[in-house]
This record gives structure tokens, sequence and C-alpha cells, in this order.
């Protein structure tokens, strides 16, 4: 394969750290730009397996971000989900709102919105969390008083920056949490943090009982996808409360998202329920696209086509987040200058494969399928939809190009898709006239 196509691949290294017990180990972490340069994504995959308060002071990121959070067994990430979360967010330091995290849950952090602490009151079952940050860079932002002038400032800490061990300064920081573990071991700061406030705080510490979810309440996908005037259900649907929820402002509201419950019919290769966040047809303003889907068996995916002007990233991992490198399978990916000219290499290995935009791609192939794993296409855009070369139309017989050429390109994607079964209806990607294929490992 040539050079170009081959840095578009990384494998994950396996992250033993010292943040506690609190959290499992080891992680995977994609580090955007620092892993494949050029990069415009940064993701973490956690599992928290007890309560655990973190980032308690507020800070606020210069893209867009998204958190993640869900039961840590796929595909059924809402049968597995027993846990409460408490998380801030808002526009300003002063106007944060207490949002209660009872269900699988997405969050959209706009670029600048003030966010955290983040909370992680009840753990009963391990939860699967993933911070989704747009960009190859990862940094914050943090407003604090200086002890010796009462100078106000805002602090920024970012790979930008080679960021130092605060125990070892002469020492970059590789995020091992020994700093978080060892807080007596700490130098004094030279500041302090400014005060801010939550607007709807209640007093309330803990919202629900164990076992209060019920994933037959969960909001599915014939309630979500391809409605034109769809609201996000209340994000307490899902739960037996003990106390009422703090509300949220519509603003807040439009970027918190109680997870749908996708039951699909795509084959015994890819069971059901799935986790699928599509974007703008989900959250009002999304900027991000992305799915979480498990293999069981061989099967071809997806034609050769481009993204234009979006990037995507696609991870391959173990289908257990507890262990995502417990990997056995040999996945053929296809790049290529064109649809007829492609290169393919061979994963073996827990991967993400960076998609430039306009880079030609696909199809992927599945065999040696020994064990499940977890497929995760991430796409930069609220709106997701893919270019292909037309070659034959629905009769098999060629088709003419619209435009002068020997070629014809068409377009598939979100909002303007039907059902083949029903032309009057929206397509909303459950998988029945996908093709019953039947492939030799």
């Amino acid at each position: 394969m040539q050079e170009k196509y081959e840095k578009l691949f990384y494998e994950f290294v396996p992250q033993e750290t010292h943040w506690g017990d609190w959290i499992h180990s080891p992680q995977a972490y994609f580090r955007g730009d620092t892993d494949l340069p050029g990069s415009q994504l940064n993701c973490g995959f956690q599992v928290f397996v007890k309560p655990i308060r973190l980032e308690t002071e507020p800070h606020f990121h210069r893209e867009d971000e998204y958190l993640v959070f869900f039961g840590a067994k796929l595909p059924d990430v809402f049968d597995s989900w027993d846990a409460e979360v408490h998380f801030y967010m808002g526009k300003t330091l002063e106007t944060m709102e207490k949002v209660v995290i009872t269900e699988p849950t997405i969050i959209h952090l706009p670029k600048g919105w003030w966010h955290s602490p983040l909370d992680f009151v009840r753990v009963d079952k391990p939860v699967l969390f993933q911070a989704i940050m747009q960009s190859g860079k990862t940094g914050m932002v943090k407003y604090v008083q200086r002890k010796d002038s009462g100078e106000m400032q805002y602090l920024y800490y970012g790979d930008e920056c080679a960021r130092n061990c605060v125990m070892n300064p002469a020492k970059k920081c590789t995020y091992c949490g020994y700093c978080f573990s060892h807080k007596d071991e700490l130098p004094p700061r030279t500041y302090d943090f400014v005060p801010w406030t939550v607007v709807n705080e209640d007093g309330v510490t803990s919202y629900t009982d164990t076992g209060a979810y019920d994933p037959e309440k969960a909001p599915d996908s014939t309630q979500c996808v391809i409605t034109p005037d769809y609201k996000s259900r209340p994000y307490s649907d899902a739960c037996v409360l003990k106390a009422p929820k703090p509300a949220l402002s519509e603003d807040v509201r439009v970027n918190v998202l109680a997870m749908p419950k996708e039951k699909t019919h795509w084959g015994p290769w890819c069971p059901s329920p799935q986790a699928y966040f599509r974007g703008e047809t989900y959250m009002e303003g999304a900027t991000y696209h992305c799915g979480w889907q498990v293999f069981t068996g061989a099967n071809d995916m997806e034609d050769t086509h481009i993204h234009q002007g979006v990037e995507e990233y696609i991870f391959f991992m173990g289908a257990d987040p507890m262990n995502i490198f417990d990997f056995d399978a040999e996945i053929e990916f296809a790049f290529g200058d064109d649809p007829d000219h492609l290169e393919t290499k061979i994963i073996t290995k827990p991967t993400v494969v960076r998609i430039p935009a306009n880079t030609w791609h696909c199809p992927i192939k599945f065999r040696k399928m020994k064990k499940p794993l977890i497929f995760q296409a991430a796409f930069l855009s609220g709106t997701w939809g893919t270019i292909n070369q037309q070659h034959l139309d629905e009769n098999g017989m060629p088709r003419k190009p619209i435009f002068a050429g020997n070629k014809s390109y068409t377009y598939m994607g979100d909002n303007v898709r039907f059902c083949r079964f029903n032309p009057k209806k929206r397509c909303n990607i459950c998988g029945q006239c996908f093709p019953k294929m039947k492939i030799e490992e």
C-alpha cells in the first residue's frame, strides 16, 4: 500500500494508568494528531467501575466536544446500564446547569461552553465513557485568580503547550493519572479557581435507586429517525426517580439526548439493539455522527465511496469494553486514488483508520471473525453522506452519465433516502434491505 495510505492506520496500545481503582485499566486512547499526524479527532475509551468526581472545576474548549455515557456491555448498552451521573454545563460560568444522567446519553458541548464537574454518583454496573474532541489537539481553559497579585487570568492547558508532568516538570505529561491519585504530593498552586454557580442546583444528591433503569422505556429508532419536528425525549423517561430531575433551559436541553434504542435487522452478524447517534437527525446543531455496532460474523461493508469535505474515523476493537485488546479477526480495508484503482491493508489488531475528506475508500471485508468486534464509524459532520461512482442502473444496465464524461456519480445520505419497501417512508437504516450475504471465511 502507498505510504500516504499506510500512515492513515493507527494500532491502539494498552495504557496502564494510575488514576485509581475506580477506572478499569488498561485504557485505550486515540490522541489525534499525536498518533496520526493531521487528524482532527481525539477520543478515549474509558470504563468507570466505581463512583468518582472528576474535573472539579469548570473549563471550556475551543472546539466542539461530545460526551458519551453507555452501559459497558455492547451491543445492548441499554440493558447493561445501572448508574447515575451528574454533569454541569452552560454558556457562561455563572449560568451552568445541573444535568442528571440516568440512562445511556450523549451530550454535545459547543465550543466555548463551560462544563464540569463530572460526578459519577452511582456505578452499580460499569459505564463506558467516551470524550470526543473535534480537534487533533486537546486543550482546555480555566478561570483563576493569582494568589500573589489578585489578578484574574484564563489559564490554558493543552497539547500545543507540550504539557509537562506536574510531579516532575522535566518530563512530559503522559496522562498516567498519578497526580490525580496522589494529590497529597502535588506542589502548592499559585492561584485559586474563581467561584462558579449553578442556576438549577436543587440539593438532591441521588435521583435513582439501584436497578431503576427500564430499557423498555428508552426511546427507539422509530420515534427518532427522520422526523423533522423531533425533539429528544425527556431525559428521565427510562428510569424511576426518587426525586424529579432539575429542569433544563432550552439551550441546554437540545444538547442532551437520551440515546435511542435501535432495533435493527441487518442479520445475525450484527446483533440488535444498536446504539447510533445520527447527528442533526437526533440533535439540533450537531456536528458529529457515530455508530457503535458489534459485528460477530463475516460480512462486506459499503461500496467504494468518498465523503465530500468531511473526515471520517473508523475504529475496530474487541467487543468487550473491559478488554478491547481481546481481538481475533482479519479485516481487509481498501483505499485508492480513484474507485477503479484500490489497494488494501489487512487489520489484525485494534485499530483506528483516518479517512481524509475526498479520499476513496471501501469496501471493508470482515474475515476470520473468531471473536466479535466493535465497529465505530465516527463522521465529523451532523449530516452523513457518501458519493459513489455510478456504473449500472436499477435494471443492471449501464447508466449514461448526466454530464460530459464517461462516468456519473450518485449521492446517498441522511434525510434524502427513502425506504426501498415503502417509497413514502424515509429510510431509518434498519437493515432489512441489506443483502443476505453468504461469505466464505
